[in-house]
């Protein structure tokens, strides 16, 4: 009978693979560095315009608290109409509050198809043209300024001043994950990957 022999299966030594493993992490923390510093310019403290008087306000949802910041650019006459992106709930009324309210100004709201920034850049366009806007002030939450700027640009051929509603956010939220910078960071970054996927508007 004749036995057929295997050699072993050689492993790299510990010595080799440990200077890989120090390389890999090297460029995984320089990398991660590099997207945190950029991202205090893309999302923490953006370029963003100083109000100016338009002929709209136009602000993106989610309508949360940058409404307040809205209505007081409204009552210090920065634009004659206020238009709020706002989701319809069950009772096919906007969930917007002030959708309902009564104020000097007019006051128009709409739900973007779909409920994205892209959907409310076609809005804005398709909205200007209905109404004659040749300038707005689009207001929006500071870390979705630089992206929502792309897509305004792309659809929006009119005077355009993009506007921050500044925030102080915790880097983690347990309780609401969503308002915290960990998860803007991501969210933020993967939207950029779909905006230059599809660069249309």
């Amino acid at each position: 009978m004749t036995l057929t022999h295997t050699p072993p299966t050689e492993t790299p030594p510990p010595k080799r693979m440990r200077p890989l493993l120090l390389r890999a992490l090297a460029v995984t923390s320089g990398l991660t560095l590099v997207w945190a510093i950029a991202g205090i310019f893309l999302y923490v403290v953006p370029p963003a315009d100083e109000p100016a008087h338009a002929d709209v306000l136009f602000v993106l949802g989610p309508p949360d608290r940058r409404i307040g910041y809205a209505e007081e650019l409204m009552r210090q006459g920065y634009a004659p109409t206020l238009a709020i992106s706002s989701p319809v709930g069950k009772d096919g009324r906007y969930q917007a509050a002030v959708c309902n309210a009564h104020r000097s100004y007019r006051i128009i709201c709409f739900n973007p198809d779909p409920f994205t920034t892209q959907g409310e850049a076609r809005a804005l366009n398709d909205l200007s043209n209905h109404y004659g806007w040749k300038s707005a002030n689009v207001l929006t939450a500071q870390f979705h300024m630089t992206r929502s700027r792309v897509l305004m640009d792309r659809c929006y051929r009119g005077d355009l001043h993009m506007i921050a509603d500044r925030r102080s956010l915790p880097l983690i939220s347990f309780s609401n994950p969503t308002y915290s910078w960990s998860y803007q960071y991501v969210y933020q970054t993967a939207a950029f990957v779909k905006v230059a996927i599809h660069p249309d508007c």
